[in-house]
């Protein structure tokens, strides 16, 4: 079932192993479809949760004794919880499976919103924040592994792209919810708005009844009977379209390893290594952005406060671009490549709207900015499950990932400094430098994933690690048979 002890030979198709191969080699059909929705609905509560806290703080400030200090603790609380969820949440979805993660993280991030609302202390509101943000991130990094391994090879960049229209779907709604509701609801219209994020304990259900476990994470786990088993009524529903392709024999690793001895390997860590540092500093350049941009509006560029939001509400309506740019490139160009390539774009609108004063390049350079950093972020979703083993995916993606929270985290304290020192121009430059720089890291030591199977990009890993002397043999050929549905 595992990995075999000769690092060059292939997988036949009748072996048990061979099953992600038959999974791969699928059309897309209506199940891949339903998939996507529900986790796109998933992702778009997650964001929206995460979206509504900056537009709700004055609210909150106005209607409760909280002071600033307070509000701080209770934003970093979210952060410290996503951390937490990245790490836990990944090393739970390694044992008990990418799903059943999925669906009791939706229930506890819904379970936290629902607190949120109706907490009357701040230290019920705290502790609401920090479970609302383990499960954010653990059904976040549960969902992105449930689309590396269960969606087909050629398509899966694209499907990561369709899942962040969540973000497109839900910035402008979440402006205009604002805008709409807290001013004119009267006191505690804050609270109402949170209580739109218990919607998630209707999606957990659902994703339960309509989602199978990844084949995947069965084979892994020896269940061989239950992956096949979901593999041949896919291959069924597929076969009445027509023929299949051969499934493609794919290398395997060195050995049979487990968790502890992955974890311990050098190509792992290697890999573990750079996109941490890639996903650290493309999120620190994000948050720097982002999370400052409104602020530097009004106080550093002297916006009127109204027009400042009418500016930041324009950057989220453009960003409907992000998506569509990611289906036309995810799928064409070299993971790697199109991180380095879309970050190195990405700076030149922040350097513009560092220096700019004219309005229209403010408005036309921040809202470029907001395209290509989300397409940073999409490709990053589809890249960082990519490269972990099976039986440590969800953990390694985690790890990755909490660094990313620990770049949003950083970029208060940072940001603060850089805005003090140096105003406007100074915080976009050290934005637009860590996309850069960050990027060059992953562009020259990350491994190529576009188009290949998991297995066998961790195999490359693996043997790169462990037989770096061993020359390279093609794998061995197996017999070829006639299309099938088993």
């Amino acid at each position: 079932m595992g990995l075999q002890d000769n690092a060059d030979t292939a997988v036949c198709p009748k072996s048990p192993t061979d099953v992600p191969t038959r999974l791969d080699r699928l059309p897309v059909m209506l199940p891949h479809i339903v998939w996507i929705s529900l986790l796109t609905a998933n992702l778009t509560l997650e964001y929206y949760d995460n979206a509504l806290f900056a537009y709700v703080i004055p609210a909150i400030i106005e209607d409760t004794t909280f002071d600033l200090g307070q509000i701080g603790l209770i934003g970093s609380a979210f952060f410290g919880g996503m951390i937490v969820g990245a790490l836990v949440g990944g090393r739970l979805s390694d044992r008990f499976g990418r799903r059943w993660v999925l669906v009791w993280s939706t229930a506890l991030y819904s379970a936290g919103a629902l607190t949120t609302a109706l907490a009357p202390n701040f230290e019920l509101m705290l502790v609401a924040r920090v479970i609302t943000g383990i499960g954010v991130q653990a059904a976040t990094s549960a969902l992105l592994v449930y689309i590396a391994e269960m969606f087909p090879t050629k398509s899966r960049g694209r499907f990561v792209s369709i899942v962040t229209l969540a973000f497109v779907i839900i910035a402008p709604v979440v402006a205009l919810l604002a805008f709409a509701v807290i001013p004119n609801a009267g006191p505690n219209a804050w609270r109402h708005l949170f209580m739109w994020g218990g919607v998630g304990l209707l999606i957990a259900p659902l994703v339960r009844l309509l989602m199978p476990e990844s084949v995947r994470w069965y084979v892994i786990r020896g269940n061989i009977g239950k992956a096949t088993e979901i593999v041949e009524r896919l291959e069924a529903r597929a076969l009445r379209r027509g023929p299949l392709s051969e499934p493609q024999p794919v290398p395997t690793g060195p050995k049979e390893l487990t968790l502890r001895r992955l974890l311990a390997n050098k190509g792992v860590l290697r890999t573990t290594a750079v996109l941490s540092a890639g996903y650290f500093g493309s999120t620190l350049g994000l948050y720097l952005f982002q999370n400052w941009a409104l602020y530097a509006l009004v106080d550093g560029l002297k916006y009127p406060e109204v027009e400042a939001y009418e500016i930041q509400l324009i950057w989220n309506v453009v960003y409907v671009i992000t998506p569509v740019i990611g289906l036309l490139l995810m799928d064409r160009v070299e993971r790697k490549t199109l991180v380095f390539a879309a970050s190195l774009v990405t700076a030149i609108p922040l350097l513009v709207l560092g220096v700019s004063t004219n309005s229209w390049a403010v408005v036309v350079s921040g809202g470029l900015a907001g395209i290509v950093t989300g397409l940073v972020v999409t490709v990053y979703y589809a890249y960082i499950p990519e490269v972990m083993p099976t039986n440590a995916r969800g953990l390694g993606s985690g790890i990755i990932m909490s660094m990313g929270k620990f770049g949003g985290a950083a970029s208060g304290v940072l940001g603060a400094a850089v805005y003090g020192g140096w105003g406007v121009a100074g915080l976009m430059i050290i934005a637009a430098v860590s996309y850069i720089v960050f990027s060059i890291v992953v562009l020259v030591f990350g491994p190529r994933t576009m188009g290949r199977s998991l297995e066998g990009v961790v195999a490359e890993e693996l043997r790169a690690a462990e037989q770096p002397e061993s020359p390279r043999t093609p794998p061995s050929r197996c017999p070829s048979r006639r299309n099938t549905s088993s």
